[in-house]
């Protein structure tokens, strides 16, 4: 019979989910082979595709580890044996969860439906030979209650909103999702950026009720109304405005900021330099994903033929195909037309790109913009940084991802990308917020 004094100690208490946490479990037999789990039942992951979040899913990952000659763990300097993790990592049974349980849902088409997401709990527990032998909660936050917010509904911009409690102006920063479109992921990124000091607006650009079904002809006056509206805040320093957007919000943003000159900083985390065309469900539109002034914007257009080669090359076996698509279109295209004039964006520039990005060459199109940036001497600071083997999910530090192949089965790799890229974000944006943005092009 095993003699149980087990403990353990998370410190904090509760944590930021870009903060990192010390675990250490004592009082366990020494020289001993131990299983800790870790189990969250409401866990928001922000790496899952809408179909894939589900509701109440079961989210598990584990380590088997080997006590000290004093029946001690510290998971900060201790590797796992086996488990869903292999490297000594304090947050490695946080970001190595994997969804055991998948209960899937619809999603509401309603923004004043859809949770904040705020804070989930992980469930740490002990054991050895299926015996548990002490249990400890800790709550991750995106934000805490000092954070107020407010969901916007009109004709002209659906949206929620992130601040502090205290009125005063800040910095403030729009956020707009990838090719979802939706609420949920820019929402739970404001929640991080308005605990960090900054009023955040979340914007959904499609796929919610109040804004188009797809993503075509997206009026980029929605990005216009969101400043107006963030303009009129007690809580806004209307002369720091930033815009933040991943993926197909990357493309997004870059244009915006070519556009609204309000809009003196822009973070595009693997994004476009081009405009390309836009998707009905998952079909070419045979129209521009954006308009301005109820005009088209030039685009790349889907080429029926790479699409077939795909289709083929998919079929002998061969994988990562999506980029091999778009820099085809790159090379066939008109891209002097679809090109966005990112030299006229009236501020700095941080792009986040990806070697191995496996949706679009996020690389080779924040290589181009950058080489655009040096021709047009752009005089604003403008960095671009890029990770080998981080895919295409460049995201929020120590969450999860769903499937190992998002990014590309280096879950090590993308986990340190995520914490770099996030933190290069972060003193960005700190940055720029205090005027200290003289220094020149810079990569990394």
């Amino acid at each position: 019979m095993i003699e149980n004094n087990c403990n353990i100690k998370i410190t904090p208490e509760k944590s930021f989910i870009d903060e990192t946490v010390d675990i250490k479990i004592d009082g366990l037999p020494k020289n001993e082979k131990v299983l800790i789990r870790a189990i969250s039942k409401d866990y928001y992951c922000i790496n899952t595709g809408m179909t894939e979040q589900g509701k109440s899913s079961i989210w598990e990952a584990y380590g088997i580890f080997m006590t000290d000659n004093n029946g001690n763990i510290d998971l900060k300097n201790t590797a796992p044996i086996e488990g869903t993790y292999k490297t000594c990592n304090s947050m490695g049974l946080f970001y190595s969860m994997r969804i055991k349980e998948l209960h899937k849902c619809i999603p509401t088409q309603k923004l004043d439906e859809v949770s904040e997401n705020r804070n989930y709990t992980v469930l740490f527990t002990v054991e050895i030979n299926d015996r548990v032998l002490a249990s400890q909660e800790h709550t991750r936050l995106f934000c805490d209650e000092t954070i107020k917010s407010e969901t916007i509904i009109n004709k002209n911009l659906v949206a929620r909103y992130f601040t502090s409690d205290k009125i005063e102006k800040r910095p403030a920063i729009i956020v707009v999702s990838g090719s979802d479109g939706r609420i949920e992921k820019a929402q739970a990124i404001s929640e991080v950026f308005a605990a960090k000091g900054y009023s955040a607006l979340a914007v959904c650009y499609f796929g919610m009720e109040g804004t188009s079904p797809y993503l075509n002809k997206i009026p980029l006056e929605i990005i216009k109304n969101a400043i107006d509206w963030l303009k009129m805040q007690n809580t806004v320093d209307e002369n720091h405005i930033a815009i933040y957007g991943r993926s197909k919000g990357g493309e997004l943003v870059l244009l915006a900021g070519s556009l609204f000159k309000e809009l003196n900083c822009v973070i595009a985390n693997v994004p476009s330099c081009y405009v390309y065309e836009g998707l009905k469900d998952t079909m070419p539109s045979h129209q521009s994903s954006w308009t301005y002034e109820n005009k088209e914007l030039p685009f790349l257009k889907f080429s029926m033929t790479l699409l077939v080669q795909m289709v083929i090359k998919q079929l002998l076996g061969q994988k990562n195909l999506m980029p091999w698509m778009y820099k085809n279109l790159i090379k066939r295209g008109d891209t002097s037309a679809a090109s966005i004039a990112i030299e006229k964006i009236n501020g700095p520039i941080l792009m986040l790109s990806s070697a191995s990005d496996n949706i679009w060459p996020s690389l080779l199109h924040c290589e181009i913009a950058s080489k655009r940036l040096a021709e047009k001497k752009f005089k604003y600071n403008y960095k671009h940084c890029t990770y080998e083997k981080a895919g295409h999910m460049l995201t929020l530090p120590f969450q999860a991802i769903s499937s190992l192949k998002k990014c590309n089965g280096n879950l090590e790799d993308w986990s340190k990308a995520c914490v770099d890229s996030w933190r290069e974000t972060i003193e960005f944006l700190n940055s720029w917020r205090i005027g200290n943005m003289n220094c020149d092009t810079n990569n990394c």
